[in-house]
């Protein structure tokens, strides 16, 4: 069987890889079931098959999707590019390792031939795209050259990083195992936008583990070896593809750490005069971290990062989007005008699509996401104090992160992105900050509910 793609024209599908799976599922089932044993004592071991099933499920609908409803795009032409390093691989390892560590030049696309394809020109000659294309050919061979195989492999990879983002929050706060499950392992985009054969779904990954290695490093208080490489090797993977979302891990990263030993200091007269300079260490950090790695963020860098908001957001008004966009209003490229549309970039970051803006089947299922996770933020603003809210965010430096992160990052994509399609695909790295931090603080709605009920006098 052949699916018809707008890339090489057909995607090959083998009979043996609809059993094949059926049996990947099954084995998935066998090994989370022994894991889940072993840890039987942990309750929140009791959400791990549950979470993979809807990762792995997530990544065979994505495929689906693509290849049957929409006859390709990106996702096809990724596989079929990287099938044509693997098939290579295969016919000459010395042409491979040539290709492999070869920057996009037609001298390494002469390399591949009719018999192992070539990859697809306007991905082979972005950088960014042909790192995505590099980091799927050990996938790939998993997946014994097959899209759908392939693609559960990488489902697999990106919820081990989910997994352990939700063992960290677990850690912080083991009462509340059940609601930080339901909003870091169980939402839909996360599920499907993070499951298939895309830039995003390597990006979550890496997020994941960037943020697992940076509450190791501040609990270690920077001690960890290990998870120093973790963050740089995540890093790299991030900034090779997506280097705006490092623009807010590093500063991010500074504040978690410093915020932490603050909050060891004893003395609070101390503690709030070194606040202010300490953050001041901060900004000029991140700016001198940022500015240094100016040549890999490109067009995002400090110095310019700016005028390419300004440029993006215009250039995903045009028309060519066929009315699948939105405008939060003209800036321009100064700190006021920018800063001027913050309210509406963030609300759009966070809370956009509209379920009344959704056209089609994939943006009315993002439609309802967005719409529970506005309820639940209306459900905590107006059940708690402010004073409560700040006050758990203050004792917990892993959420004052995470809302960091969500914020700043909802900022950024509302800002330099007015199209639904590509807006749901860049914001599934802050909907598990996001659901987590909600989570926390609907935790304590919920206690407090539950405790009016138990104590409620009887008449």
């Amino acid at each position: 069987m052949h699916i018809p793609t707008y890339t090489y024209g057909q995607l090959p599908v083998q009979p043996w890889e609809y059993p094949s799976v059926v049996l990947f599922f099954i084995l998935a089932f066998a090994i989370g079931l022994h894991l889940r044993r072993r840890h039987r004592h942990d309750p929140s071991w009791q959400f791990f098959i549950p979470g993979l099933f809807v990762k792995l499920g997530g990544g065979v609908f994505f495929g689906l999707i693509y290849t049957l409803y929409y006859s390709g795009g990106d996702t096809t032409s990724y596989f079929e590019s990287a099938l044509a390093f693997t098939n290579l691989l295969y016919e000459s390892p010395l042409l491979f390792s040539e290709a492999l560590v070869g920057g996009g030049t037609l001298e390494i696309k002469s390399l591949f031939d009719s018999s192992t394809g070539s990859p697809l020109g306007y991905m082979f000659f972005d950088p960014k795209a042909r790192t995505v294309i590099k980091l799927l050919i050990p996938f790939v061979i998993l997946g014994g050259k097959s899209y759908f195989l392939t693609t559960m492999w990488l489902s697999l990879a990106t919820y081990s990083g989910l997994w352990r983002l939700y063992r960290v929050f677990v850690g912080h706060f083991p009462n509340l195992y059940k609601y930080l499950a339901f909003g870091i392992l169980f939402m839909p985009s996360v599920a499907f936008w993070g499951s298939g054969i895309l830039k995003d779904s390597f990006t979550l990954a890496a997020t994941c583990y960037f943020i697992v290695a940076t509450n190791n490093f501040v609990k270690n208080r920077g001690r960890n070896i290990w998870s120093v490489f973790v963050m740089i090797l995540s890093g790299w993977i991030v900034i090779s593809i997506k280097p705006y979302i490092l623009l807010i891990l590093l500063p991010g990263t500074l504040v978690w750490y410093f915020y932490q030993r603050i909050r060891n200091i004893r003395n609070a007269y101390f503690r709030y005069i070194i606040v202010p300079f300490i953050y001041a260490i901060v900004l000029v950090g991140s700016f001198i971290l940022l500015t240094q790695l100016g040549s890999s963020l490109g067009r995002f860098a400090p110095n310019r990062a700016l005028e390419t908001a300004v440029i993006i957001q215009n250039d995903l008004k045009q028309e060519y989007y066929k009315g699948n966009s939105f405008d939060i209003g003209e800036f321009d490229a100064t700190l006021s005008g920018i800063g001027s549309k913050f309210i509406p970039a963030v609300g759009a970051g966070l809370f956009r699509p509209f379920i009344w803006e959704s056209k089609n089947i994939v943006m009315v299922l993002s439609g309802l996401e967005n719409l529970f996770i506005l309820i639940v933020t209306l459900i905590v603003v107006f059940t708690l104090k402010p004073r409560f809210i700040r006050k758990v965010i203050a004792e917990h430096p892993i959420l004052l992160y995470s809302l960091l992160f969500t914020v700043l990052f909802a900022f950024m994509i509302g800002l330099t992105t007015s199209n639904f399609g590509a807006l749901v695909r860049f914001k599934i790295p802050l909907v598990p900050l996001f659901m987590a931090t909600l989570m926390v603080l609907y935790g304590h709605v919920d206690t407090e509910r539950k405790n009016r009920k138990r104590f409620k006098p009887q008449t």
